[in-house]
């Protein structure tokens, strides 16, 4: 029998990290594998050569790299889970909405949390165009769990 694959967005913010939280407790629940993600736009600038390979535009405003922020957290949540099904990390160069999009498509659910106004997010595309069920944890949850 397949398991399950949980793709979960993952940005940093709290309600991004209450997205992994329930992701990672829904899994948990039964027979599903969990695919963490973050995507970050390139921005256009001209840049002088980066330390050891870490490219300046890829990196977030705190001046470390998504894949090592993405890695944080998710050990971070895991910590506070015991139990906690195994995670994969995916880290993405490239617009959040069509990352996540094109990410449902192999994926039975998609999860991600609202950080900003419905109209015109990464929310309200998703759950337009995704290719699997969309649960949106709501701004303002600092600790989420599934029902």
């Amino acid at each position: 029998m397949k398991s399950r694959v949980i793709v979960v967005g993952v940005d940093g913010s709290a309600a991004g990290r209450a997205a992994l939280r329930w992701a990672l407790e829904e899994a948990g629940r039964g027979d599903a594998t969990v695919q963490a993600m973050m995507a970050r736009l390139r921005r256009r600038a001209l840049v002088a050569v980066g330390p050891s390979g870490v490219h300046p535009c890829t990196e977030l405003p705190s001046g470390r790299h998504p894949a090592h922020e993405l890695h944080a957290l998710i050990v971070e949540t895991r910590a506070e889970l015991p139990g906690a099904p195994e995670t994969a990390e995916i880290t993405v160069v490239g617009d959040t909405s069509a990352a996540l999009i094109q990410a449902s498509r192999r994926a039975d659910l998609l999860v991600i949390g609202a950080t900003e106004a419905f109209q015109g997010s990464v929310v309200a595309d998703c759950v337009q165009h995704a290719a699997c069920p969309v649960v949106v944890i709501p701004p303002g949850v600092a600790r989420a769990s599934s029902v």
